[in-house]
């Protein structure tokens, strides 16, 4: 479907895990729900691709997703159902019927032009499910998997969460919109509540709705936001705050088809939402230089049975091939225990 930058760091001795592996792997998950215990996004399909790409072997990756799998739940076969898109958007019971739409139109049209036309639609929703439609249509991107893409693009639409904001004030320069941001009063969440609650409780504020949207937008844009959510991360460690760093990758991989920077403003907005939710203090400069290298980095990685830690530091090995900084590195070495 898409071209191939896989690499060959092979982490292990043994026969390294390839794409036809992964196929046969992700048309087997295929039979798992993409949720469990309740609103837990099912990770088995984006990790798998991070470790393939990463240079884990087959036997590992063989291994970590039977491991995985044992903790997820088999898809609930559903009666055909037709979707209309924007009416039926964040309808989680219209999932099965939202990924028959998406596999129809990229059998039509092809993967490309079903990524053309869903994501100016989809972005505004960027923070659905905690960014994980966001994160697994990413995933199916790099691994070339037209079901896989039509299952990410399904749980993107189907948890589809816009966040409401309003033009109150000029753009504003990054720091400038983090120290608004940061000044915003912090809205009380439920009891328990996953990130997606917390996401939805800073959108119901008018004053966030007022601020959030301001950031000024252009080609450096995205960057920014990603090693903001690296740095932050490599000084809190903040599992919220991992999410925007493998979102902003997601982002990355899916550029070609959102050519306008304007169609990131949905995800940066998701970002401002994430970011208070965190908690965590913003870093715009990075605690300390990192102390491992990348082939050490990625070798923990794929020895790791959390699915985040694997992502994460693809998601920052990626990123760091994109636009070098040491924020990158670094971020990685704080999820991965020494």
């Amino acid at each position: 479907m898409f071209p191939q930058h896989l690499t060959s760091m092979s982490t292990h001795t043994t026969a390294p895990a390839t794409l036809a592996q992964l196929h046969h792997l992700l048309d087997a998950g295929a039979a798992l729900a993409p949720t469990y215990r309740g609103r837990l996004s099912n990770h088995l399909p984006m990790a798998q691709q991070a470790l393939l790409e990463l240079g884990a072997s087959a036997a590992r990756l063989q291994a970590w997703t039977e491991r995985y799998e044992t903790q997820l739940e088999p898809r609930v076969a559903a009666r055909p159902a037709v979707v209309t898109p924007r009416r039926d958007l964040g309808r989680p019971d219209a999932e099965a019927a939202w990924q028959a739409h998406f596999a129809a139109r990229i059998a039509e049209a092809g993967a490309a032009a079903t990524l053309r036309e869903a994501l100016p639609v989809l972005l505004d929703g960027a923070g659905a499910i905690a960014f994980h439609g966001l994160i697994r249509t990413a995933h199916a991107v790099l691994a070339g998997h037209d079901g896989e893409l039509a299952f990410g693009l399904a749980h993107w639409a189907a948890h589809f969460l816009p966040l409401p904001t309003r033009a109150d004030g000029p753009p504003l320069a990054l720091a400038d919109w983090l120290r608004a941001l940061q000044q915003l009063p912090r809205p009380a969440y439920p009891a328990g509540s996953l990130i997606s609650g917390r996401l939805q409780a800073w959108a119901a504020s008018p004053e966030f709705a007022a601020v959030a949207g301001r950031l000024r937008h252009d080609a450096g844009t995205l960057r920014d936001i990603a090693l903001l959510a690296a740095r932050t991360y490599a000084a809190s460690g903040n599992f919220t705050v991992l999410h925007l760093l493998t979102g902003s990758q997601a982002m990355s991989v899916l550029q070609p088809w959102w050519p306008m920077p304007e169609l990131a403003r949905g995800f940066s907005v998701a970002a401002a939402a994430g970011l208070l939710a965190s908690g965590a203090e913003p870093a715009l400069q990075l605690d300390r230089p990192p102390g491992r290298p990348w082939q050490a980095l990625i070798a923990a990685a794929c020895a790791q049975d959390d699915a985040h830690v694997i992502k994460l530091t693809h998601a920052a090995w990626r990123l760091d091939r994109r636009w070098p900084d040491p924020a990158w590195r670094r971020a990685a070495e704080r999820a991965i225990p020494v």
